[in-house]
């Protein structure tokens, strides 16, 4: 027998259009079909995240518009079906309660979905927080270089867990008077450096070689370039150096050095001056000057330091008595200046002086020999002001010298060869970005880069940055209203309030094999909340301040021996709804257990009353002064059907 209440019994009469709507809409087929789809997406969504990471579930699943659309529409079906059961009568209640929590817990997980924050905070120890990173959001920020009074101009975008295809971009329009426009995005990318020739002559030399072992297999290829003061490479334990030599006689001092053997215990010292070479032994001419001729510039060697390193107010002071970095100290006079100008020369490194401390170039050049430093395995190179280059080896008796050009190859410490594959007299540098595959399985990689085109004062420049990378996510760039910097990072979010991290613990598993468990001891600084207090979070025990909540979950090794933590930062503001929605949905189920018991013990009752004696013709039940008409029948069936 049909159900006034039920949706899914046929009417007699033909019903409104918007009442079969809503009773499809209520019905129990779909229902079904919308829960089986979101328990096969959400299995869906946990492969992909084990397969390519949380921020790819949650571009492609969790935060897309299609699952929050699915989402919605379950609601639409439970809303529905409470609503076709209306009047909602005292038997009802616990449907009505488990169907209203549902609603709830949905619109919380979709208030979740949409405005949750899970981010990150560094903080190192006696250092102050009060920003979080949003990891899965990123920002490019522009500012002027000098101080106009204009804040900076930040872009924040999600890009997404994957390589933009080829023509995608993104504007994200004009702000302070700059535009910017993204034109590729690589979400792991490794950098490449390389060198081409520069076009101005403003560079400095660079060259590019490959080693090649006893086996003839290469060990590797390097670029190496010569800055003001000499490059530096490493393979292995021999080192590549090339130096640019701004007088010509400087290549006297690179090819033929003063013999180790009868050298002056505390080396000698070459000074270069208009083409000419001199030569002083350091002992004989410590605190005394030394002549060039007259009207050339007057040097005095002020003092010798046989192991310099830094000291306070820029001074250079000699760490014992052992030469492991013999330097001196030096005064030169000018004719054209009254004060000395101060001058340093190095051992290990012949070329390094103060001229750029000075901003003008001394006309001395210097080349300090010291018998303690000893040649070094690998090769050397030297540009001469003509363009050409030489290379030197160390060997058994010193140094073995020869011009070199591209396409050759030297003999090398060590029983190897090194082979010259390019030589550029004037260079700059190319910083190449390679987009990264990362394997199956894998969820860290090289952070992401991008390719912007930034516009200001009507001039437009195209420049590669790499997100949160110390040398190459951040640039300066020239425009018509001045000196521009951008930079590329997380979206950062301030806080109304800071942590400040004074001390970071770490404590060992038995055996000293890994660590067990981390805490930091953090002040906690709220001017709004008055709040001062000290505060410690620990792997077991959150931080809660305000509408967030802090964990620790690992640290950072920083240099000179301090640490950083990391905590990671959460705010769900759905919260509360889960949290009442599942709330209402255990009152409802169990009211409709106890209204269900009810109804069941009632009935039979009244069905055992009915039927349990026998009756005589045209008697009425017992316990009942009238028959029982059609409607009441029905009514006792249906509450039975419902209570079911």
């Amino acid at each position: 027998m049909a159900s006034s209440g039920d949706p899914a019994r046929p009417r007699t009469a033909e019903a409104h259009p918007l009442a079969v709507i809503l009773r499809w809409l209520a019905s129990l087929k779909l229902a079904v079909i919308l829960i089986v789809a979101l328990a096969c997406v959400l299995a869906w969504a946990t492969i992909l995240e084990s397969a390519h990471g949380r921020e790819y579930a949650q571009w492609y699943v969790y935060k897309s518009t299609w699952f929050i659309g699915l989402l919605a529409l379950l609601g639409v079906n439970i809303l529905a079906a409470t609503c076709v059961r209306w009047p909602w009568t005292k038997t009802r209640s616990g449907f009505v309660m488990t169907h209203a929590g549902l609603l709830v817990l949905l619109a919380g997980s979709v208030q979740t979905f949409m405005a949750g924050i899970d981010g990150r905070m560094i903080v190192e120890e006696g250092q102050t927080g009060n920003t979080v990173l949003l990891t899965d959001r990123s920002q490019l920020t522009a500012m002027w270089h000098q101080d106009r009074g204009i804040r900076p101009a930040a872009f924040s975008f999600n890009a997404g867990p994957v390589d933009w295809p080829e023509g995608k971009s993104l504007d994200m329009g004009e702000l302070g008077g700059i535009e910017v426009r993204i034109l590729r995005f690589l979400r792991h990318a490794r950098t490449e450096e390389a060198w081409v020739e520069d076009p101005t002559g403003a560079g400095g030399p660079a060259l590019k070689f490959a080693l090649i072992g006893p086996g003839g297999t290469s060990a590797g290829e390097k670029w190496l370039a010569g800055g003001p003061f000499g490059g530096e490479a490493a393979i292995g334990p021999a080192t590549f150096e090339l130096h640019r030599a701004s007088e010509a006689s400087l290549l006297e001092d690179f090819t033929d050095p003063p013999a180790a053997e009868g050298m002056d215990e505390k080396g000698v010292l070459s000074l270069h001056y208009q083409g000419k070479i001199e030569r002083f032994a350091v002992s004989e001419h410590l605190g005394k000057e030394v002549s060039l001729g007259e009207g050339a510039p007057r040097v005095v060697i002020a003092e010798y330091l046989p192991a310099a390193r830094p000291g306070e107010g820029g001074k250079f002071v000699s760490q014992g008595d052992d030469a492991q970095n013999p330097m001196l100290e030096l005064q030169v006079y000018l004719p054209d200046r009254e004060e000395p100008v101060q001058q340093i020369a190095f051992a290990r490194h012949p070329l390094l002086n103060l001229d750029a401390v000075h901003a003008k170039a001394t006309p001395i050049k210097f080349w300090y020999h010291h018998p303690a430093v000893k040649p070094a395995a690998g090769t050397q190179f030297l540009q001469t002001p003509d363009g050409k280059l030489h290379a030197r080896t160390a060997g058994e008796k010193g140094y073995q010298s020869r011009e070199v050009k591209v396409g050759d190859t030297m003999a090398t410490s060590a029983g190897f060869q090194l082979h010259l594959s390019e030589f550029f007299e004037h260079a700059r540098e190319e910083v190449l970005f390679r987009p990264v595959e990362l394997a199956r399985g894998e969820m860290s990689g090289p952070e992401a880069a991008v390719l912007v085109e930034v516009t200001a004062g009507g001039k437009s420049q195209q420049v590669w940055l790499k997100r949160n990378d110390d040398t190459h996510g951040f640039q300066i760039l020239e425009s018509p209203e001045g000196p521009l910097a951008i930079g590329f990072g997380y979206e950062r979010i301030p806080l109304a309030f800071s942590l400040k991290l004074h001390e970071f613990q770490r404590t060992s598993n038995p055996g000293g094999m890994g660590d067990a468990s981390f805490a930091s001891s953090v002040q906690l600084i709220d001017p709004v909340e008055e709040i001062d207090a000290g505060r410690e979070i620990s792997m077991n025990e959150p931080l809660v301040h305000g509408k967030y909540t802090f964990y620790q979950s690992g640290f950072h090794e920083m240099p000179g021996g301090k640490e950083a933590t990391v905590l990671t930062v959460a705010y769900d503001p759905g919260r509360f709804l889960k949290y009442l929605g599942s709330l209402m949905i255990c009152v409802g189920v169990f009211f409709m257990f106890y209204t269900k018991a009810n109804l069941t013990r009632k009935l039979w009752d009244t069905l055992i009353g009915r039927w349990s004696k026998p009756r005589r013709k045209n008697e009425p039940p017992s316990g009942s002064h009238r028959p029982i008409s059609p409607r009441e029948d029905h009514a006792a069936e249906d509450a039975l059907v419902h209570a079911e």
